[in-house]
């Protein structure tokens, strides 16, 4: 069959297929991602500790194909963990699907791909686990490690996401994390994503790192000139002009941050080769850090004697929450769910996110200590604390042009 020929046969077969499945969202999606990897942390976090009831689904990570097609990950080797989160999140109604690659794991995906007994025999294993393990769908995170992406790779992904679509039962979805700038976005073909997903992964996050050559936002809401390169904002408008509906965008809100070293705040020098990736839990547990808000792309940051942190906190993440929500986009993902868990407390993001898109009822405003105060940054001067444009605990700006919630959820976990 020619490439022209798949193409129309599965745009056929599988544009109404979705359909029953997304027109079912009543409410913004909230998407967390599990590590498999969790159980190795200090202390373990395990399936038993994932806060179910706040999410609408939770995705294991990962599971990836073996040479021959057969499936390769801790869940293939041993799916108890992943039988014991799907009794869990079904008890409250969260539904449970598995991610397929991940970043520096998908080195396996282009010769199955590429090959259609391959293809067909990954795809045949896939269906059948999500059989056999009542999951409620699959989620492609196939990463590419090199740019240029050449087209023979293009046209294996897509062949493998439309014969995904076609082979699982109705009712079960098919959703991807996608890449949210032109960089790496512009080697899929949207007519293809369009046809087939449910809804599009855009991770907003990694969007600044040592490729930079300043210390940048790393999850910016709107771009900020000197220290943002693309934001998420840039991520609706350039997925939109390749005709993805906004109302099946998913945004990425990272519960970590990254750490640059020599770094003296936004859109500075930096020690090459410093930076690298810091849970939340540990940002905040770091007395060093001097915080500060930037209101025009709505990112908080730290600032100490050794480097900067760019990273999330429950105040930006509930305003992007509400970005989300108030525009009518199909939800926000959190990677991961496992970065902003503290002992005795729970997850702070995770937390804020559920209050803003399930309109919880609160309407705190935060009194910050001394301690907590954070200056606020616009348009490249300080302005202090006095100056910051107050928004209610759901996002919903009070006065001025940009928001900046202060958060208190009341003790509500």
């Amino acid at each position: 069959m020619s490439d022209r020929n798949f193409y129309k046969k599965f745009f056929a077969v599988t544009a109404f297929a979705i359909a029953g499945v997304y027109s079912a969202w009543a409410e913004p999606l909230f998407i967390g991602y599990y590590p498999d990897w969790g159980k190795w942390h200090k202390p373990a976090y395990t399936v038993d500790k994932v806060p179910y009831e706040k999410l609408t689904h939770v995705l294991w990570s990962f599971i990836t194909p073996n040479t021959d097609g057969s499936l390769k990950g801790d869940a293939a080797d041993d799916p108890s963990a992943l039988d014991s989160m799907v009794t869990l999140a079904h008890n409250v109604g969260t539904k449970v699907i598995v991610s397929l690659g991940g970043g520096g794991q998908s080195e396996n995906f282009v010769p199955v791909a590429s090959n259609d007994e391959l293809r067909g025999k990954f795809v045949a294993n896939l269906v059948q686990f999500v059989a056999d393990h009542n999951l409620d769908g699959l989620d492609m995170d196939w990463e590419w490690e090199y740019n240029p992406v050449p087209e023979a790779d293009t046209i294996a992904y897509s062949k493998l996401l439309a014969e995904l679509r076609a082979a699982l039962p109705e009712g079960k979805t098919l959703s991807a994390a996608l890449p949210c700038s032109p960089y790496y976005g512009k080697f899929f073909t949207p007519e293809v994503l369009v046809a087939n997903l449910d809804w599009f992964g855009f991770m907003t996050y990694d969007i600044t790192g040592n490729w930079d050559d300043k210390a940048m936002f790393d999850s910016p809401l709107y771009p900020h000139k000197g220290y943002t390169t693309w934001s998420w904002e840039e991520t609706r408008d350039y997925w939109k002009k390749r005709g993805v509906p906004t109302d099946k965008m998913v945004f990425g809100i990272p519960s970590f941050g990254f750490q640059f070293e020599g770094a003296t705040g936004p859109g500075t020098d930096f020690t090459k080769g410093s930076a690298k990736q810091v849970p939340y839990k540990d940002i905040v547990a770091n007395p060093e850090w001097e915080y500060f808000f930037d209101s025009v792309s709505v990112e908080p940051y730290g600032v100490s004697s050794t480097g900067y942190v760019t990273f999330e906190d429950p105040h930006s993440s509930a305003v992007k929450s509400r970005w989300v929500k108030d525009n009518g986009y199909a939800g926000i993902m959190v990677w991961e769910v496992s970065h902003d868990y503290i002992e005795g407390t729970g997850n702070p993001i995770l937390d804020s996110i559920a209050v803003v898109l399930r309109d919880e009822p609160t309407t705190a405003i935060k009194t910050l200590r001394p301690r907590d105060t954070r200056k606020v940054r616009s348009a490249g001067s300080f302005n202090g604390t006095k100056n910051a444009i107050k928004v209610d605990a759901l996002g919903h700006r009070v006065r001025g042009e940009r928001p900046i919630i202060l958060l208190d959820l009341g003790g509500k976990r």
